[in-house]
């Protein structure tokens, strides 16, 4: 038996239909302009036509539209790159800082204001989507600690007083940071 559903709006009784091939859903939900669904119920309702999908398995369902982003011929288009970003997890000011763009040219860029990306740009943000969900929250917090430390300033004076130093910890090697007097 299904359930009836109630416009939370107008308090009526919605009207169920079974999304097909010949009727799809238009996912707008995903910030995507032409992802369709069929093989779902979605219930309208007939005052306000407000419309409410049941999408089972939902992270499913995104990691199969990020798939076919990340394996698209031809350039990502905004809107696919802003969802990639939220995909992977990622806050647009620390993507923006791993891809070395500003954030307001991000902001363009996702919202179709402008599409000034070239293709090792299109094919880093793939690789970062990739990185940030196959290697797991590891890899996502590794990627935000990177973005992290490219925000920090970093002066010619501050560069020049420090060296790169590598320790032999029992768990491994780490990279320590060693001040040394700036000389002249």
């Amino acid at each position: 038996m299904m359930k009836k559903m109630k416009c939370s709006y107008c308090k009526v009784e919605m009207q169920r239909r079974h999304a097909t091939p010949d009727c799809p859903y238009s996912y707008k939900l995903s910030g995507l302009k032409s992802e369709m669904l069929t093989g779902i119920d979605v219930y309208t309702c007939p005052k306000c036509h407000v419309e409410m999908p049941i999408i089972p398995r939902a992270a499913e369902l995104q990691a199969c539209i990020a798939d076919r982003l990340v394996r698209k011929s031809g350039l990502l288009k905004g809107d696919e790159i802003r969802f990639l970003r939220k995909y992977a997890g990622l806050p647009a000011q620390n993507f923006a800082r791993l891809i070395r763009i500003s954030p307001e040219h991000l902001s363009r860029i996702e919202n179709g204001h402008t599409d000034n990306l070239g293709k090792p740009t299109d094919m880093l943000i793939r690789a970062l989507t990739l990185t940030a969900k196959q290697g797991g929250p590891e890899a996502r917090n590794r990627l935000l600690s990177i973005a992290n430390d490219l925000a920090l300033p970093k002066s010619p004076k501050a560069r020049a007083r420090h060296e790169n130093v590598y320790v032999l910890r029992p768990r491994g090697w780490e990279q320590q940071r060693q001040s040394r007097q700036a000389t002249g």
